[in-house]
């Protein structure tokens, strides 16, 4: 009898503790940024947009720029996107890759 009160207890404890809200869903927000460097040149469209301010139209533009001619700088990938805020190129700078391995 002692151990059952015990487990109500804790289970009660463990609700209080939650806020009674239940399992919580842990979602990943689009400005995390990739676990991994990504070069420009060889990403496929998924992999440029794990990168945070790169949707699907920037990476379309993005690999379409990168036919003619393999992007080199970060300013060329900027231009190559269509445009992306220097605050963003500060935060991709170290998870970007700028070899022509195609």
């Amino acid at each position: 009898m002692l151990g059952l009160l015990c487990a109500v207890l804790v289970a009660l404890c463990v609700v209080m503790i939650a806020g009674g809200r239940g399992p919580q869903e842990i979602t990943r927000h689009h400005t995390d940024l990739p676990p991994a460097r990504v070069n420009v040149n060889t990403a496929d469209a998924a992999e440029l947009m794990a990168l945070p301010g790169i949707g699907e139209r920037k990476a379309g533009r993005i690999i379409a720029a990168r036919q003619g001619k393999p992007i080199r700088t970060l300013e060329e990938f900027a231009a190559a996107a269509g445009g992306v805020p220097a605050e963003t190129l500060q935060r991709l700078r170290p998870y970007l890759i700028f070899a022509d391995d195609r």
